[in-house]
C-alpha cells in the first residue's frame, strides 16, 4: 500500500485545527484528504466509507471523540479504522479511556509538524501490515474453503463420470430407508470395458464409460438414479419396485446395442441383480443382496432370495474345505481309457480329478472345479494333478504294464495356461521323471484359449516343439474358429459328448460329428470322441473315420490299479 494514497479523515470541532492538519498533510504529499467539523456528519461518512485513518478530536459538541470511538467499536468491531486522537488534554484518564476504546496513538495540540507526520506514517504502516496479513488470512481461508469443497465433492463423486460414488450411494440409500421410502437396488455388472482398454487404450475406454453413462441417463427418464460402485459395476437406485423387471430389461437391451466411440464399435454384456426394502432396511445389506442376486448368465437379471444366502454359505463352506484338500490328501485321480478302434487296444487315458472330502463327502467335479477356478485354488490343484499323473505314469512305465507309446491326457485350465512358465515347468517335470514328452497330452478348452490367444499360442508352441501333444477339448461348443486351428500347434480334436449322445437318432448331430472328423483329417489331426455309451455310437463314429473313443461303453473313469486290470483284460478279450 502506498501510504500517500491513504484515505485520511480529520474530525475536529475547530475548523482551524482541521485546515491546519489538512494543509500539513497535503504539503507532505498525501492525496486523499477530507476534513469535518460536525461529529454527526463525520460519523455518517465513516459508516458510509470507512477511511484508512481517522484523526479524531476528543472534546466536541453533539458527539465526543470517546462516543465516536464507542460507536466505531460497536459498528465495525475489530475491522474499525485506526484512530489517532487529537487532544490538548494530557491527563492520564483521558489517554487511558481513549486507549481502552481502541485509539492507536495521540497528537497533542498545538501540533508539531514532524511529530504529526511521523506518528501518522507509523500508524498507517502498521495498519498496512495488518491489512496485508488480514488479506492473506482471508485468501488462505478462501482457498481452504474451496479445497475443502473440492475434496468433499471428490469424496462423494466418481472422478470420471461425475456420478455419485459408493459412499454417496450408501448415504442416499440409507437416508431413504430411514425416512420410510420404498427403495430398490439394481446391481449392474457389465463386461467388455477391460478388453476395450487393452485393445484400444484407456483413453478410449474412458470415453466408452462416458457413453454408457449418457445412454443410461437418457434411458432413466427420472425412474432411477445411477452410482458407480467400481469400474465395471454400477448401482441403479429406484423408488418404484413393481417396475424393476421392466427397468432391468430396458437396461440390458440398451447396453446390448452397439456403441460407437472414437471410430471403434463395441458391445457390452450385462447382468443385473435386484433387491428391495422387503429384504433389509440397511443400505449396505441391500447392495450386498443385489450383488448376490447377479446371475452368471450374460444379458440376464435375477432377484434376491434368501435361498441365495444358503447357496453362498454352501459355496463358502466348500471353498474353505477345498483350500485344505491337498494337505489332507482328499484329492485323487481316476483314469478313463481311450480306445483305438482300429488297433483294438487302450492307447491312452484321460486323468480326471476327483475330490472326496472327509467332511462333505464325494463332491462332483462340475461343482468344485468352477469353485477352484473362481478362488484361484485351481493353480495349486492343477499343479498337484500334473505331479500325480506324471508319478503314476512313471510307475506304470517302470512296471511295464503299459505300452511305450501310451500317454496320459491332462486337463489344463485357462489360469494355468496363462502362467508365464507353465510350458517350461511342465517339460522340466516330464524330463525329471525320465519320461518322453510324448507321454503327456495337454487338453485345453476353446474358451480357455480365447482368454489370451497370443499367450496361449506361445505356451502351446513350446509344448508342441518339445513333443507334448495338444488337444482341443469340447470342440464345437465354444468359438470353433478355423483361424486358430490353422495357427495353433494342435494335434487332437475331441468331439464333445453333446454331439455324440444322440448320434443314433439325430441327423444334425451326425452331420456335425462328421464335419469335425473330416476337418480334423484335413488338418492332419487325430479325432477323439468322448461320451461314447452305445454300440451304435461306436459303429457310426468308426464309419465316419473317428480313430479313438472314450466313454462308458468301454469304461467309466477308474482308479489306477483297476485301470491297469482293465487294460490287460481289454487286450486279452481281443475287442
Amino acid at each position: 500500500m502506498n501510504l500517500l494514497h491513504a484515505d485520511i479523515l480529520v474530525v475536529d470541532d475547530n475548523p482551524a485545527n482541521v485546515q491546519l492538519l489538512l494543509d500539513m498533510l497535503e504539503d507532505h504529499g498525501y492525496e486523499k484528504l477530507e476534513g469535518c467539523s460536525l461529529p454527526l456528519q463525520a460519523m455518517e461518512r465513516i459508516c458510509r466509507q470507512p477511511p484508512d485513518l481517522l484523526l479524531l478530536d476528543i472534546r466536541m459538541p453533539e458527539l465526543s471523540g470517546h462516543q465516536i470511538l464507542t460507536r466505531l467499536r460497536e459498528r465495525f468491531g475489530e475491522e474499525a479504522p485506526p484512530v489517532i486522537v487529537l487532544t490538548a488534554q494530557t491527563d492520564q484518564d483521558t489517554r487511558m479511556r481513549s486507549l481502552e476504546l481502541g485509539a492507536r496513538d495521540f497528537l497533542t495540540k498545538p501540533f508539531h509538524q514532524g511529530e504529526v507526520l511521523q506518528r501518522i506514517e507509523n500508524v498507517l504502516q502498521v495498519q498496512s501490515l495488518m491489512n496485508l496479513k488480514t488479506s492473506k488470512a482471508l485468501l488462505l481461508e478462501q482457498l481452504v474453503e474451496e479445497r475443502t469443497a473440492e475434496l468433499q465433492k471428490r469424496s462423494v463423486e466418481d472422478p470420471l463420470t461425475s456420478l455419485p460414488n459408493r459412499r454417496a450411494l450408501l448415504e442416499e440409500l440409507q437416508h431413504r430407508l430411514d425416512n420410510g421410502q420404498p427403495s430398490c437396488v439394481l446391481f449392474l455388472a457389465f463386461e467388455g470395458i477391460d478388453d476395450l482398454a487393452r485393445l484400444n487404450g484407456y483413453e478410449l475406454a474412458d470415453s466408452a464409460v462416458l457413453a454408457i453413462r449418457d445412454r443410461l441417463q437418457a434411458l432413466s427418464g427420472g425412474h432411477f438414479t445411477m452410482a458407480v460402485w467400481n469400474s465395471s459395476e454400477w448401482v441403479l437406485l429406484t423408488a418404484s419396485c413393481p417396475d424393476n423387471d421392466r427397468i432391468a430389461d430396458d437396461v440390458i437391451h440398451a447396453l446390448g446395442q452397439s456403441f460407437d466411440v472414437g471410430g471403434v464399435s463395441f458391445h457390452l454384456a450385462s447382468r443385473i441383480g435386484i433387491s428391495d426394502t422387503a429384504h433389509s432396511q440397511q443400505a449396505d445389506q441391500l447392495v450386498r443382496m443385489a450383488a448376490l442376486a447377479v446371475p452368471p448368465e450374460n444379458n440376464s437379471w435375477g432377484r434376491y432370495s434368501f435361498s441365495l444366502e444358503d447357496e453362498l454359505l454352501r459355496r463358502t463352506a466348500y471353498r474353505e474345505a477345498l483350500h485344505n484338500a491337498i494337505a489332507q490328501n482328499e484329492l485323487f485321480l481316476l483314469y478313463q481309457p481311450k480306445i483305438s478302434v482300429a488297433e483294438e487296444r487302450v492307447v491312452s487315458a484321460e486323468a480326471l480329478l476327483r475330490w472326496r472330502s472327509e467332511e462333505l463327502g464325494l463332491v462332483p467335479p462340475d461343482f468344485f472345479i468352477p469353485l477352484a477356478e473362481s478362488s484361484g485354488e485351481i493353480l495349486e490343484i492343477g499343479d498337484w494333478v500334473i505331479q500325480e499323473a506324471i508319478r503314476q505314469l512313471s510307475e506304470w512305465m517302470a512296471a511295464g504294464v503299459i505300452d511305450d507309446d501310451f500317454h496320459i491326457a491332462l486337463n489344463v485350465s485357462a489360469q494355468q495356461l496363462m502362467q508365464a512358465d507353465f510350458a517350461s515347468s511342465l517339460i522340466s517335470r516330464i524330463r525329471s521323471a525320465g519320461l518322453n514328452a510324448s507321454c503327456i497330452e495337454v487338453e485345453v478348452t476353446e474358451t480357455g484359449l480365447m482368454q489370451n490367444m497370443e499367450h496361449a499360442m506361445q505356451q502351446l508352441r513350446v509344448l508342441s516343439q518339445a513333443g507334448v501333444s495338444v488337444a482341443i477339448d469340447d470342440f464345437g461348443t465354444g468359438y470353433s474358429s478355423l483361424s486358430y486351428l490353422k495357427s495353433l500347434p494342435v494335434s487332437v480334436l475331441k468331439i464333445d459328448r453333446v454331439f455324440v449322445a444322440d448320434l443314433d437318432t439325430s441327423e444334425q448331430d451326425r452331420n456335425l460329428a462328421e464335419t469335425v472328423i473330416q476337418m480334423a483329417e484335413n488338418f492332419g489331426f487325430t479325432t477323439v470322441a468322448e461320451g461314447v455309451e452305445k454300440e451304435e455310437h461306436v459303429n457310426i463314429l468308426a464309419a465316419m473315420g473317428c480313430g479313438i473313443m472314450q466313454g462308458f461303453y468301454y469304461s467309466p473313469p477308474l482308479p489306477a490299479d483297476i485301470f491297469i486290470t482293465f487294460v490287460r483284460e481289454f487286450e486279452m478279450s481281443g475287442q
